[in-house]
């Protein structure tokens, strides 16, 4: 079978994809709806999801570039391909604030002007002002071809890229202020704008002097607009899919594995997820389960953010949100929790409808395991690299059922660990504080708190090989209640299927003191 060139690596140019590569998702039919409904419209999406690749199929739409949408669901509808419109495309991503000053800032808005100048043929010489710039762009464009398409990509950057700069982000906000309140000045001579970034907007203050885009971040009929469904994963990858199944043990399991590695993202309360565009190209370049979108770094802003603020480990997992907290960014502050869901290591996992809240959690292995190692290198003492083989000792351990041995080296992993940096050791930190270790192994062990069942709630499971392990924690009581809790609430019956088809159940009861700040004493479940 010859392999398929799929865009790895992240193409970001719509033209590019069409004409060298293999494998497009088409979203066409969102990128249509939005081009003839609105005037102006903002998303947010987490790095890699195909912001910028969306940004560009909206350009070459505009630009009337026909022959790369031919064969897709757009090419079906009644788009005026004559009607052509300049695009004035700004991105934000290359903006790299390294003074405290706003040069550099400046320079890109200033640069790709220039672009937008050159490729229409127009002359419009640099201003003291920007903004004053920008508004002779567009009139000079609306002018000698038409109202120009505005596509401002990664919009936030600068402003996260100085999060922990208060004063030159200030300074930057106001100058973004005054460029993007052209856009509404300039509104009769705009035909669409597409903005796009990480953060939502709804509160920041630069954007008080332009008119209210459409946000359609939340939007259940956009839910699937970036990233890739289980209908499109088995739809355009069916080739890839064909020729890694046999490797996973068959179709079946393969994508079981693929759903359980990279799928997960929710963006909206309907209940439509997808996978990660950047890892599961990646994964299916050659096949190999890896932690492709973590490993593309971890965003600087996060590290500045966490650096800023003193974060409670325990908040993390199973977090709780209204909706008015996704958008919860006013000027250079922002919260936690949506923070990590913008920067995609939550996302929604569950929404009360009678009380508007939203439970936010981790979308999949891949990124459970990439915030374990992350957080681990900030919590504790002992650092990755000296660690590596004692983590394949944790981990044969566990794949060993060797549950001694299993519980003497998270002692001492734990005696590492600094518990200052939570607001009080409960039941709950000393889960978090096991499922991170476990996680951050990889080889295939997951780790999953506040597991819940029909009969109550589980601690901790995880997932290790043949084998599924039942944690119940106690802090500063006796085992005994720990095996007493497990036997009653008959933990273990949701996993009998499991256990049919071959796979071993242990059970464990495990107390935690807090004077030692270590596990102190654990004990096995009889099997029944």
């Amino acid at each position: 079978m010859t392999r398929r060139k799929l865009p790895v690596g992240g193409v970001q140019t719509f033209s590019e994809l069409r004409r060298d590569y293999e494998g497009y998702v088409d979203k066409t039919m969102h990128v249509y709806t939005l081009a003839t409904q609105y005037k102006t419209v903002f998303l947010s999406r987490p790095r890699r999801f195909g912001k910028s690749l969306l940004c560009s199929t909206f350009a070459s739409l505009f630009r009337g570039e026909r022959e790369w949408f031919e064969g897709l669901a757009i090419a079906k509808t009644d788009w005026d391909w004559e009607k052509k419109h300049p695009v004035i495309h700004i991105d934000l991503g290359p903006c790299d604030i390294t003074k405290d000053d706003v040069v550099g800032l400046l320079d890109v808005l200033n640069v790709q002007l220039d672009s937008a100048c050159r490729r229409y043929g127009i002359v419009v010489e640099k201003y003291d002002s920007i903004s004053a710039r920008f508004i002779r762009v567009i009139e000079e464009l609306s002018e000698k071809i038409g109202p120009p398409v505005v596509i401002i990509d990664e919009y936030d950057h600068p402003l996260l890229d100085t999060i922990d700069r208060p004063v030159i982000n200030e300074e930057l906000r106001n100058t973004l202020r005054g460029f993007y309140t052209v856009l509404k000045q300039q509104s009769g001579n705009i035909r669409f704008v597409f903005i796009t970034g990480i953060t939502k907007f709804a509160q920041i203050s630069m954007f008080s002097g332009m008119n209210q885009p459409k946000d359609i971040t939340m939007l259940p009929e956009y839910a699937t607009i970036c990233g890739i469904t289980q209908e499109e994963l088995e739809t355009c990858f069916a080739p890839e899919i064909d020729l890694f199944a046999p490797k996973y043990g068959g179709r079946e399991q393969y994508l079981e594995r693929l759903r359980y590695e990279y799928n997960g993202y929710y963006f909206t309360e309907k209940r439509t997820s997808v996978y990660n565009t950047f890892g599961i190209l990646n994964h299916f370049d050659r096949g190999a389960f890896e932690s492709y979108w973590s490993k593309s770094g971890t965003p600087s802003y996060m590290l500045k953010y966490l650096h800023m603020r003193e974060v409670d480990a325990v908040e993390i997992e199973n977090a709780r949100m209204e909706a008015v907290s996704f958008a919860d960014y006013k000027d250079n502050t922002i919260s936690l929790f949506p923070l990590l869901y913008q920067a995609g290591y939550l996302t929604i996992s569950d929404y009360d409808e009678k009380t508007g809240l939203y439970t936010l959690n981790y979308p999949n292995t891949e990124i459970r395991r990439s915030l374990a190692i992350f957080l681990s290198e900030r919590y504790a003492k002992v650092k990755r690299g000296r660690d590596k083989s004692f983590s394949f000792e944790f981990s044969n351990a566990l794949l060993a059922g060797d549950v001694d041995l299993f519980f003497e080296l998270l002692q001492s992993h734990l005696a590492g660990v600094d518990y200052s940096l939570a607001s009080q050791i409960t039941e709950y930190y000393v889960e978090f504080a096991v499922s991170n270790v476990i996680n951050m192994l990889g080889h295939g062990l997951v780790c999953r708190n506040e597991f819940h069942t029909s009969h109550g709630r589980m601690d901790s499971v995880i997932w290790a090989g043949d084998y599924i392990y039942i944690l119940e924690f106690k802090v500063d009581k006796l085992v005994k209640r720990a095996v007493r809790q497990i036997q009653e609430k008959d933990y273990g019956l949701m996993f009998a299927a499991d256990v049919r088809r071959g796979k071993k159940l242990i059970k464990v009861g495990v107390v935690f003191s807090r004077r030692k700040r270590n596990i102190v004493k654990w004990q096995i479940v009889p099997a029944e």
